[in-house]
């Protein structure tokens, strides 16, 4: 009956050992799957903030160009008006030359 108390015994050590063994295990898995995941999301997020840093410098390159194309619109205009203006004025210059002109003869 001590032999089988015995062999009980080491059963359950050689049990308790296999456990501790397997745990030790689970946590050297679990440790290596937190390092995988957070290497992944670290990289996850290096590519969104590059990609992000292109998209913005996309489109301050695009707002740039429309600001230059919005200047040369606004540039445009104003040389028409100051044409029309000066055309205006040229014409009312001469009208009042002639008037002065009627005026003095």
């Amino acid at each position: 009956m001590l032999e089988a108390f015995r062999a009980i015994k080491e059963k359950h050590l050689e049990a308790r050992r296999i456990i501790a063994e397997a745990t030790a295990q689970a946590e050297k898995i679990k440790e290596k799957a937190e390092q995988k995941a957070l290497s992944a999301h670290e990289e996850a997020y290096e590519a969104a903030l590059k990609k992000a840093e292109r998209t913005a410098n996309d489109l301050k390159i695009k707002a740039s160009k429309d600001a230059e194309q919005e200047l040369e619109n606004i540039r445009s205009q104003a040389e028409k008006q100051a044409k029309g203006i000066e055309a205006k004025a040229n014409k009312k210059f001469v009208k009042a030359v002639d008037a002065v002109l009627n005026m003095v003869w």
